[in-house]
C-alpha cells in the first residue's frame, strides 16, 4: 500500500488517521503478506477519493501499481505460457491475495470470438464501490498490456456505474471504449487473444510462483486440517470463514470437507477457533494495532462482546487486558533487546 500513501499524501491527506478510521494497521503500507480487511481497504479508498475530491483515485492507483499489486500471483501471470494461461492461474489462485475477490472468462453469449474477463467483489455493492471496481479493473488491462508486451488491447471496459470522474480519463486509462451502468464489470477481449504467448516467461519463475501460493493455499500432500487451516486465515481476513466459502475453495463439497476433518480429527469449527486466537495474539501484539471493535470485525466476530468471550475463554481475560499486557510485555523486551 506504499503507493497509496504518496498518491494520498500528494492529495494533503492524513494517511495514518485515514488507516485508523477503517482498522488498517499502519504496518501494512510496507508490509505486503500483513493481512487486511477487505471491507476496510475498500471504505478507505472510497472514503480517501472523496475526501481528496480525487474521483479518479482508483485508476491513479493502477496505472502506478499495476498487475504488481497482486505480488506472488503477478509473478505467477508474468511466466505463464499465454495469456488464457495466465487469467486461469490468476482466478484459481485470487483467494490467496483476497477470498472476497473473483476473476473469470465468460463467452459473450451470441459472440463466439469475444470473451469478457468478469471481476466481482463478494459480499458487497458493486455499484457502490466505483473506486475499487476502477482499480480492479486498471489492474486487469496494465496486466494484459504487460503480458502481451502492448499486442493486446482491450475491446471494451464494462462498469456497473455511472462515472465518477473525467470519462476521458477511464478512456486513456484502459486504452479503449468504456461502457458505464454495464450489467458488469469486466474487460472484453477477442478469444484469439487468449492464445498470445507471454512476453518473457520463464517456466522455472512459473514454478517458484506456483509453490509459494500453494503453500499459501496448502498442497495436497499436506495434512488436509492443515490447508483448511490456512485457508481460514485467509478468508478471516474478509471479514468471514464459512465452511461453505472453504469448500468451494477446494473444490470440495461441505459434507465432504467436514468427513476429510474429521478423518484427522478435527472440526471445522475448532480450527477457526483457533485461527481466530492466533490471530488475536498477531493482531494485539502490534504497537499501533487496530481498535477492538476492528479487531472483532478483523476475526470475522459481529460485536465486541462476541470477541470478549472468546478472549475470556481462551485467556481468562478480556481483550483489552490482553492488549495491556501485550504492551507492557513489550517495553520490557525492548531494553533487554537494545543493551544484546
Amino acid at each position: 500500500m506504499s503507493t497509496f500513501e504518496i498518491l494520498a499524501k500528494g492529495l494533503r491527506l492524513d494517511v495514518p488517521s485515514l488507516l485508523a478510521r477503517f482498522g488498517i494497521p499502519l504496518q501494512a503500507l510496507h508490509d505486503p503478506d500483513m493481512l487486511v480487511p477487505y471491507q476496510g481497504f475498500i471504505n478507505l479508498l472510497e472514503y480517501s477519493a472523496s475526501l481528496g475530491r480525487c474521483p479518479d483515485l482508483g485508476l491513479r492507483l493502477a496505472q502506478a501499481r499495476g498487475i504488481s499489486m497482486l505480488g506472488p500471483i503477478a509473478v505467477l501471470m508474468r511466466h505463464a505460457a499465454t495469456v488464457g494461461e495466465a487469467l486461469a492461474l490468476a482466478s484459481r489462485y485470487l483467494f490467496v491475495h483476497s477470498p472476497a475477490l473473483k476473476l473469470e472468462t465468460q463467452i459473450v453469449p451470441g459472440h463466439p470470438d469475444l470473451v469478457d474477463v468478469v471481476f466481482d467483489l463478494r459480499h458487497a455493492k458493486l455499484t457502490a464501490r466505483p473506486q475499487v471496481i476502477s482499480l480492479a479493473l486498471g489492474i486487469v488491462c496494465q496486466g494484459l498490456s504487460v503480458m502481451s508486451a502492448t499486442r493486446i488491447a482491450p475491446q471494451l471496459v464494462m462498469l456497473p456505474h455511472a462515472p465518477v470522474a473525467d470519462e476521458d480519463a477511464y478512456r486513456q486509462a484502459y486504452n479503449c471504449p468504456v461502457q458505464f451502468l454495464a450489467p458488469v464489470a469486466a474487460v472484453r477481449l477477442r478469444v484469439s487473444d487468449l492464445k498470445v504467448v507471454v512476453s518473457g516467461n520463464d517456466p522455472h519463475m512459473k514454478e517458484l510462483a506456483l509453490d509459494y501460493l500453494e503453500q499459501q493455499g496448502g498442497k495436497p500432500h499436506t495434512l488436509f486440517s492443515d490447508r483448511v487451516r490456512r485457508l481460514v486465515r485467509h478468508f478471516l481476513s474478509a471479514g468471514h470463514a464459512r465452511h461453505t466459502d472453504i469448500a468451494s475453495a477446494l473444490s470440495l463439497h461441505p459434507r465432504t470437507l467436514q468427513r476429510r476433518l474429521a478423518a484427522e480429527g478435527a472440526t471445522f469449527e475448532r480450527l477457526v477457533d483457533e485461527v481466530r486466537k492466533e490471530q488475536f495474539l498477531e493482531l494485539i501484539d502490534l504497537p499501533t494495532g487496530p481498535a477492538m471493535t476492528q479487531i472483532a470485525h478483523i476475526l470475522g466476530y459481529a460485536e465486541v462482546s462476541v470477541l470478549t468471550r472468546s478472549c475470556k475463554r481462551w485467556f481468562g481475560a478480556t481483550p483489552r487486558a490482553m492488549r495491556q499486557r501485550a504492551r507492557l510485555d513489550g517495553q520490557q523486551q525492548g531494553p533487554r533487546q537494545a543493551s544484546g
